[in-house]
């Protein structure tokens, strides 16, 4: 079986396991809430001549509105309309044919109006959630939402036993370009280089800028080989993007390949970092490439030096 046929049963199953439990929440809560309905209903025929029960069917209505959607929340404002119309066609005081119909129109508006309130909300609700979790100049992931999948990939790799690669990217004398062509330029740039990493790698591959000109890279299923492959193109593209910014606009990037994965995403990014350092001490535009735990005296040593040798000079 290919990596390729492999990687697309662990995404699906990853997949799976995600979505599955909160549709049977949505199956579970909307036959709960046409249950309440009906419940309403049965209440108001017996006692509605006396006592109002038209503030709780909005309660059922808001339920599916809130788990379904719109549509959702709709089709419970007509079911809502129909048990208020049965609870008045066949009440214990007979009504007037123009109460029930003034009823039933009430109740149906005051219900949409109820969902489409609730929509409303909970788009917002997921807009800002988005917005947290995304860097508002390139719309790639931003720190904590790199956290957050970097944890979950890090939980897979230690149950399943999969490789990863992590690898963070710095843009050489990025600081020249603000400094001759401006901060919008520069801001353009970086905008550029998170359109040709996400370009260049695959869906399930994670691009997230940390800040500043830094660039953190998550790939699932990812040997060595394989990174040095994936990187090496994103280099090319890089390379071909920044020369209309000045030809010593490069990439240093470091890459860690973990067979066994680290203890926090700190160590993981930590390790990649040092590699970065190296790739720019040894002299620019390169990949410094380390696999773990093979290389451990390797990267150990990368960590005492290269912050030592990149530090008389510049880090953009």
């Amino acid at each position: 079986m290919g990596d390729t046929t492999r990687l697309k049963r662990a995404r699906l199953a990853f997949l799976d396991r995600s979505e599955t439990p909160l549709l049977k929440d949505r199956t579970a809560m909307s036959l709960l809430a046409v249950a309440t309905v009906a419940v309403i209903g049965w209440l108001d025929s017996q006692y509605g001549a006396h006592l109002s029960f038209t503030a709780l069917y909005l309660i059922p209505v808001a339920v599916i509105a809130w788990y379904i959607g719109r549509a959702g929340g709709r089709v419970a404002a007509v079911l809502a309309g129909a048990a208020k119309i049965a609870a008045d066609l066949f009440p214990a005081v007979p009504q007037t044919g123009l109460a029930v119909v003034w009823n039933a129109a009430t109740i149906i508006v005051l219900s949409m109006v109820v969902g489409e309130v609730l929509l409303r909300l909970q788009l917002a609700l997921d807009s800002e959630h988005d917005l947290a979790r995304t860097d508002a100049l390139t719309g790639l992931q931003n720190t904590r939402s790199f956290h957050e999948l970097a944890v979950l990939e890090l939980e897979r790799a230690r149950r399943y036993h999969r490789t990863f690669t992590v690898a963070v990217m710095d843009l050489d004398h990025f600081k020249s370009v603000n400094d001759t062509l401006g901060h919008h330029v520069g801001d353009r740039l970086l905008t550029e280089v998170g359109q040709a990493l996400r370009a260049n790698l695959r869906k399930v591959d994670v691009v997230a800028r940390l800040g500043g000109d830094e660039f953190t890279l998550l790939l699932p299923e990812t040997d060595a080989e394989q990174a040095q492959v994936a990187l090496s193109h994103v280099r090319i593209a890089l390379r071909e993007l920044t020369d209309c910014y000045g030809p010593e606009v490069k990439a240093s990037i470091g890459a860690v390949t973990f067979r066994t994965a680290p203890d926090s995403v700190g160590d993981m990014v930590r390790l990649a970092d040092t590699a970065m350092y190296r790739a720019k001490a040894a002299g620019r535009d390169r990949v410094e490439a380390i696999t773990m735990p093979e290389d451990a005296t390797q990267l150990e040593e990368l960590e005492i030096t290269a912050l030592h040798e990149f530090l008389p000079e510049s880090a953009s």
